[in-house]
């Protein structure tokens, strides 16, 4: 849609999205325009509401006003940081909506008007409202050297990427069963800095081997394994620990890496949509494609 859009001369595009899901969306639209090192022809805006329009409380109309003033009038699309972008209210007050990177951004309360936050990172530009009308601030730095991407790249509807959580209850058992069905690649949300149970130095947790023996398996069958942090902020480092050095030498995948889970997850999936294997995962995982991995992180 929003390839016709642009195609019949539209400026910018708007999307109305569920809120619990927006940033998931938003990921997708960013890496469909701009993985490939381009830049959509114009601005497309995520936004929704925290609260109904039925309710004193809306924030439906100001983050709709908002989403539609940076489409129309917003500045130039870069395809860094802003090829798609999440508009909702920077706090709990009205007058100011904040534009977020549509690839790292998250729902950070289940009900606050402000839930939405980039991570690791800052907004993209604020639109100020006032009796005086919609005022953008931008606060990008200024990348002008990509080309227009013709189209956005397709997903592959097809691609099976089982996700984990490093918890107490992740289970040997649960990873061989896992790793059984064959998917096309497994993400872990591990504590910490990136960290899955994988070893055993008292000898009281002998499931922690097995963790490691099904890890590196699925490592030698090619599926990749791609480890975030479940503490979204900051970034997974393997070589604090000896776990994590453990995990390097496994061949899990991860280190290094400032992109959110849940956009982790949509890169991903894109990378595998281009047809990449294992190792082309691994040396694409390291790059910066469309903002999620930003050298000069906030965080």
């Amino acid at each position: 849609a929003s390839h016709e859009a642009f195609t019949d001369g539209y400026a910018g595009v708007v999307v109305t999205h569920g809120t619990d899901t927006m940033h998931i969306s938003s990921a997708a639209m960013s890496y469909a325009w701009s993985g490939g090192g381009g830049r959509p022809p114009g601005r497309i805006a995520f936004t929704g509401s925290q609260r109904s329009p039925d309710r004193g409380s809306s924030d439906a109309a100001e983050n709709l006003i908002s989403a539609v003033y940076w489409a129309a009038h917003g500045p130039k699309v870069t395809g860094y940081r802003d090829s798609a972008v999440v508009v909702m209210h920077d706090g709990g007050s009205d007058g100011r909506c904040a534009v977020l990177p549509g690839c790292a951004s998250r729902k950070s309360h289940s009900s606050k008007r402000g839930a939405f936050r980039p991570v690791n990172q800052e907004p993209v530009a604020y639109v100020t409202l006032s009796a005086d009308g919609p005022e953008i601030e931008d606060n990008r730095n200024a990348m002008t050297n990509r080309e227009v991407t013709d189209s956005p790249m397709l997903f592959n509807e097809g691609c099976r990427i089982h996700e984990l959580v490093a918890g107490p209850h992740l289970s040997p058992d649960l990873l061989e069963a896992v790793i059984e069905t064959g998917p096309d690649a497994m993400v872990i949300r591990g504590t910490g800095l990136g960290h899955v149970p994988i070893l055993d130095p008292l000898g009281d947790s002998p499931e922690n081997g097995r963790v490691a023996d099904a890890l590196s398996a699925a490592v030698e069958k090619g599926i990749p394994v791609v480890v975030t942090a479940e503490t979204v902020h900051g970034p997974v480092n393997m070589n604090v620990y000896a776990k994590g050095r453990n995990q390097r030498s496994i061949g899990l995948i991860g280190h290094g890496s400032m992109c959110p889970p849940g956009s982790a997850v949509v890169k991903l999936h894109y990378l595998l949509s281009k047809g990449l294997n294992s190792n082309g995962v691994r040396e694409a995982w390291e790059s910066d494609l469309v903002g999620e991995n930003p050298p000069d992180s906030s965080s």
